[in-house]
């Protein structure tokens, strides 16, 4: 299954720890990420953020982009992030189709 780097950036004004619309939508669909996730057949692989910078960097397992994107609409985090999506290969891979083996 392909691996994507998933990056998101918000404002302060919408982050959901300062606005409050934000923060109800965010309560009402986080506790339902690993269902959705099933249902999408995405794999959450790794979740960090860098919170005064307002970034969230995800890498995941999907079947493809397009179940990347439905998974972080329908978890709400496209509600107030811009997001990037890019399929990703580990450096040892590439490192191994480089050197020939």
């Amino acid at each position: 299954m392909p691996t994507f780097s998933v990056n998101m950036k918000h404002t302060v004004e919408s982050c959901p720890m300062f606005n409050t619309e934000v923060r109800k939508k965010f309560k009402e669909v986080v506790g339902k990420r690993e269902e959705i996730a099933k249902k999408h057949r995405v794999k959450v692989l790794s979740a960090w953020t860098s919170v005064l910078d307002h970034l969230a960097f995800f890498i995941v397992d999907a079947p493809s982009q397009f179940a990347v994107e439905d998974y972080f609409k329908e978890i709400g985090f496209a509600f107030w992030n811009t997001i990037e999506i890019r399929q990703v290969k580990t450096v040892e891979e590439v490192v191994k189709k480089v050197v020939g083996e």
